[in-house]
């Protein structure tokens, strides 16, 4: 096999299981060096273990919670003292709290949860990591946005504090590269709806398939930013 992503420096959200989880196990395999960050240190554990065999740079691990104020600055200190530069940072971490119809059925405070890991952390963890970017090799950011969020949807009822905080995600994607270009890429991902935690044993798509579409937009021409992937394809935010 091909190994398309060797030597890239990649941080990674939301690491531990899911689509973050196919997408470490795929960038690991594919030769890239790999920090990923997620709450849950046992399952950090484990998938280190499992993905030891590929070498002892290939995988590295950091515990974090990136909605705490100071994880912006934890994570940039952490990639600056292990490559001193950063490739790749893809904001993967994401939550759905809940499926109410409408915003009077949500949980109070739903809305600031969902803004506060669907927006805030991806935008704090960027703005910590711009420096160590600017220092990488054709550096990118890659969102990983939803097409329920996308425009058309927002007119949809269901999910609606998910649906908004994707939404600003995809505006923050739009803001970003258009202030950080020719410097740095900034995209977005729709992994589809797969099965998931989060997506439900129904979803028809899988995390493999979600993961495919991460390492098409990580190979993107370094040229193309501003732009929604699904499955390699441009899609309309």
């Amino acid at each position: 096999m091909e190994r398309l992503l060797t030597g890239r420096r990649v941080l990674l959200t939301g690491a531990s299981r899911g689509v973050g989880l196919a997408v470490a196990r795929l960038f690991v395999r594919h030769g890239a060096q790999v920090l990923g960050v997620a709450r849950d240190s046992r399952r950090l554990e484990r998938l280190a273990a499992e993905l030891s065999p590929a070498g002892p740079e290939a995988f590295a691990w950091l515990a974090l919670d990136l909605t705490e104020t100071t994880a912006p600055a934890k994570l940039a200190r952490v990639v600056s003292e292990r490559w001193g530069a950063l490739d790749i940072l893809m904001n993967n971490a994401g939550v759905q709290l809940s499926d109410a119809r409408g915003f009077e059925g949500e949980p109070p405070g739903t809305l600031e949860q969902s803004m506060a890991v669907n927006l805030y952390a991806p935008f704090h963890v960027s703005l910590a990591c711009l420096p160590l970017l600017r220092k990488g090799s054709e550096p990118r950011i890659l969102q990983v946005g939803s097409g329920a969020g996308d425009f058309e949807r927002m007119r949809s009822t269901g999910i609606p504090s998910y649906r908004l905080s994707k939404w600003a995600l995809h505006g923050l994607t739009l803001l970003l590269a258009a202030q950080l270009a020719p410097e740095i890429a900034v995209n977005a991902l729709d992994p589809g709806w797969v099965k998931t935690d989060l997506g439900g044993p129904n979803a028809p798509g899988t995390v493999d398939e979600a993961a495919d579409g991460a390492l098409e937009l990580a190979l993107l021409p370094f040229g193309v930013t501003g732009k929604f992937y699904k499955n390699g394809v441009e899609i309309s935010f």
